[in-house]
């Protein structure tokens, strides 16, 4: 019975497989190409990886017994802020990860 690849595991076989193409003399690939597409590869599969959100703080708040500082969940990615209600930053991909929260 097959197991799930995991997107680490994937992107190291495309990787590999990549390496492969390259050194086989009859291949002719632009190297610089085929190492731009791998990077590609590489960034798109890092957005569907799950993250936590971050705390950040923006400014302070009045309470009671004095200030606080206003923190905010941002993504982890480019650190918009986000929101439960959201599997994903509306702003630029990113999968976030609620679980721990």
């Amino acid at each position: 019975m097959p197991t799930e690849m995991t997107m680490e595991a994937a992107i190291i076989a495309a990787i590999i497989a990549a390496n492969r193409l390259l050194t086989e003399e009859r291949m002719e690939i632009d190297r610089e190409e085929m190492t731009a597409a791998i990077r590609k590869l590489i960034d798109a599969a890092q957005y569907r990886i799950k993250r936590e959100p971050i705390g950040k703080e923006h400014g302070v708040r009045q309470t009671p017994v004095g200030t606080k500082p206003r923190t905010f969940l941002c993504c982890p990615n480019c650190e918009n802020v986000v929101s439960p209600l959201h599997g994903f930053c509306p702003e630029c991909g990113q999968a976030l990860d609620w679980s721990s929260l």
